[in-house]
């Protein structure tokens, strides 16, 4: 087992590589200047079109956000006929949120801006490189879940 100091040296090159990707990110999204939403948004967005229907709550748990904070982001939305909701048969307490027609198509369009936008940026490595990004993006996922 390794001692603390090689933990924390661990742990600080960890905040080191998600500094530099929130950096790649936030470099990203200027390079699409145009989109209306937050990142927060777009994760909110993504999650509805992805798992589909759900209740606030196991959103707010999902995406671990202030159950608050998401309400504003779904009443924004709502105002903006992205979402819709329905009522539970089974609870009447509960509500479900899902997204439009309008609430797809408009993640559909965000989401091919970002894959063209990262397509770019892959496109200026080597398909070795690309593939050896990807398999380590892979070993991470692994490893953090």
């Amino acid at each position: 087992m390794s001692n603390d100091s090689d933990t924390r040296r661990r742990a600080e090159a960890v905040l080191q590589f998600n500094r530099f990707y929130r950096t790649f990110l936030g470099a990203q999204r200027d390079d699409q200047p145009s989109s209306p939403f937050s990142l927060t948004e777009i994760r909110v967005l993504r999650e509805l079109d992805s798992v589909g229907t759900q209740t606030s709550a196991t959103l707010a748990r999902t995406l671990a956000l202030d159950s608050g904070y998401l309400s504003r982001i779904l009443a924004s939305f709502a105002r903006r006929h992205l979402i819709a909701r329905s009522a539970s048969q089974a609870d009447a307490r509960r509500t479900f949120i899902y997204l439009t027609e309008a609430g797809r198509s408009t993640y559909a369009s965000l989401k091919d801006a970002a894959i063209g936008g990262l397509a770019d940026r892959l496109g200026k490595l080597t398909t070795a490189e690309q593939e050896e990004l990807i398999n380590a993006m892979e070993v991470v996922q692994r490893l953090l879940r």
